[in-house]
C-alpha cells in the first residue's frame, strides 16, 4: 500500500513537526493542499493540545496528525487528549510509544516513530509501529 493510501492524503508528503512553527495555521495549510500536516505537541499541556486540535478541525476536514514528544512529562495525558480527540496518526519523537502502543493501536490510530536508523526503525515496528 502507498503512503498517501495508507494515511488517506493526497500526496506522499508529510510536514515536520517543527517546535514552535508546526501550529494550527501551518498545519491546516499542509493538509488542505493534500499532505500530512503535524501539530507539535513539544511542551505544550494537554489544555493546548486539545485548544490546538480543535482550531485545525476548524480549518480543515482532511487527516492530519499529532506528534506526541516523550520528554514532555504530560505526555500520557496527551495521548489520552489525542485518542478522546479523535486523531488517526500521530508521529513520536523524544522517546519511544511502546508503552502508549497498545492503547494508541486499541483506539485504531496509525503510529509513525521519526527514526535515525534502520535498527531503530526495527525496533519500533515489532512495538506495532
Amino acid at each position: 500500500m502507498k503512503l498517501n493510501e495508507l494515511l488517506k492524503i493526497k500526496y506522499p508528503i508529510i510536514q515536520g513537526a517543527m517546535q514552535d512553527v508546526a501550529k494550527v495555521g501551518l498545519v491546516a495549510a499542509v493538509s488542505n493542499a493534500g499532505g500530512l500536516g503535524v501539530l507539535a505537541s513539544g511542551q505544550d499541556t494537554p489544555e493546548q493540545v486539545r485548544e490546538e486540535i480543535h482550531k485545525v478541525k476548524e480549518l480543515t476536514d482532511k487527516p492530519f496528525a499529532v506528534n506526541l514528544m516523550f520528554l514532555n512529562k504530560r505526555a500520557p495525558e496527551i495521548v489520552d487528549v489525542v485518542i478522546e480527540e479523535g486523531v488517526k496518526i500521530v508521529t513520536t519523537g523524544a522517546g519511544t510509544p511502546k508503552l502508549y502502543m497498545p492503547k494508541l493501536k486499541e483506539a485504531g490510530i496509525k503510529v509513525m516513530p521519526v527514526v535515525a536508523s534502520v535498527a531503530m526503525a526495527r525496533m519500533m515496528e515489532r512495538c506495532g509501529a
